[in-house]
């Protein structure tokens, strides 16, 4: 029986209706995201999260998005403080990443010593060995479904260490990236 290829001459796509909510997860979980945890407040006031969900909006102003959902314990506390930290993690931050990622992930002076890191100039906990961290002010929301969409306007950058490679997530685990195939550039 013939298959019918597209003009690309790959096969197309399945078609699937999206009301199923698992399938709609896995094909997200196709795209390749890195992943960062996002603080409010340090010391004893310290609130965490993984997130994955962190998007690049405008460079002028420098704004970027990040998703958390409805019921999360840090929003609140974001929203009312109108400040946060958007820390993008390397692969030798696997272990935190997960930790922080559940619900039973450590909160207050419990979470800053696990983290490690210093008070950024907006107060909030920048993680030590991050890739980078985003220090934002709160600049917009945006309900969307079960989630909310947070704008930070970012105030200050810190960047870590060159030579650590990211973390990235794929296919419901964490990834790293692989050296480049040598060819011609």
């Amino acid at each position: 029986m013939p298959t019918s290829t597209s003009p690309s001459g790959h096969a197309p796509a399945v078609r699937r209706e999206a009301s199923d909510g698992e399938a709609y997860r896995r094909a997200m979980g196709r795209f390749p995201t890195g992943v960062a945890i996002l603080t409010q407040g340090c010391g004893p006031l310290t609130r965490a999260v993984t997130v994955n969900s962190v998007t690049s909006v405008s460079l002028d102003p420098q704004l970027l998005s990040v998703c958390l959902g409805e019921d999360s314990t840090v929003l609140e506390p974001l929203l009312r403080a109108g400040h946060f930290t958007v820390n993008l993690l390397s692969s030798a931050q696997r272990e935190s990443c997960a930790r922080f990622a559940g619900r039973s992930r450590p909160t207050g002076a419990d979470a800053h010593e696990e983290l490690g890191g210093s008070r950024g100039d907006n107060g909030c906990l920048v993680v030590e060995g991050a890739l980078a961290a985003l220090e934002c002010r709160v600049d917009g929301t945006v309900r969307a479904g079960d989630h909310v969409i947070v704008l930070g306007r970012v105030e200050t950058l810190h960047h870590g260490p060159a030579e650590a490679e990211p973390l990235v997530f794929y296919g419901g685990g964490y990834r790293w990236l692989a050296p480049p195939a040598p060819g011609p550039r």
